[in-house]
């Protein structure tokens, strides 16, 4: 009986001595484990179908062709404007726009405006198609517009072949009647509006693009002369509320900021 006790407490003790080397390599094991560095989560990887363009990715600077075209067609107002915008990543193009318009033109009234001054506007763009491939362009932005110009208003007048004097028979007084010409030269005017624009940009060749712009302009605020409102604001077109403009700009890309090559 003592020798059957014995027995079982030498197999015991001998598995106390494999048990333990076993529970230390454990411990020691769990010890390693926790000064291991956390592992990251796997960055996700881009879509190589997605081009991936620098930050600043070129100055971009244009003419429009509208102003002067529709001048060379018959037009009474003439613009000439100049354009510079800076890409940004293809997405996003910060935008000045500089100009010069005039207008020279009789009513059927036979009233005579006549007006010339520079305009300018400020705004930004946004590029639809920034993850083609292409390199055409869809832009959506806004503009702020300005311009302060002087202006003329005259009358049409003819001599009374009876009565003597000159008149204007297509202006009658509806109070005295009858009407008397009228001249008043540089009036000052002011103007500030908002323009939300639309765009189709073609890539042509290289670094050239073209395409037109469709513009949708809100008057902000306009000061005018005492004898008559203009008919014709530089920048903004016809007077009135709201109005519409076009454009069609040709656009050549200065890759002065480019530090990589294209996708």
């Amino acid at each position: 009986m003592a020798r059957k006790i014995f027995s079982c407490f030498i197999s015991l003790f001998l598995c106390l001595l494999i048990a333990a080397p076993t529970q230390a390599q454990y411990t020691n094991s769990g010890q390693d484990r926790s000064k291991l560095p956390v592992a990251h989560k796997k960055k996700k990887e881009k879509d190589p179908n997605i081009p991936v363009y620098p930050l600043l990715n070129g100055l971009e600077v244009g003419v429009d062709l509208w102003g002067p075209g529709s001048a060379l067609l018959g037009s009474d107002n003439f613009s000439a404007e100049a354009v510079a915008a800076l890409n940004m990543k293809n997405r996003f193009f910060p935008t000045v726009e500089i100009g010069y318009g005039k207008s020279d033109n009789w009513s059927e009234e036979g009233i005579h405006y006549k007006t010339g001054a520079p305009y300018f506007r400020l705004g930004m763009d946004y590029n639809v198609f920034y993850k083609k491939k292409f390199l055409h362009k869809l832009l959506v932005g806004v503009r702020y517009g300005f311009s302060s110009f002087k202006y003329d208003v005259a009358s049409l007048g003819i001599d009374d072949p009876i009565f003597g004097g000159h008149f204007n028979p297509n202006i009658e007084d509806d109070i005295w009647g009858g009407s008397i010409p009228f001249n008043h030269p540089g009036m000052k005017s002011t103007m500030q509006w908002l323009e939300l624009c639309g765009s189709i940009r073609a890539h042509v060749w290289r670094d050239l693009y073209m395409g037109w712009s469709v513009r949708f302009k809100f008057r902000l605020s306009a000061s005018t002369g005492l004898y008559g409102d203009p008919a014709y604001v530089p920048g903004y077109g016809t007077f009135g509320s709201n109005t519409l403009g076009i454009t069609y700009t040709i656009i050549y890309r200065l890759p002065v900021f480019i530090k990589n090559k294209k996708p």
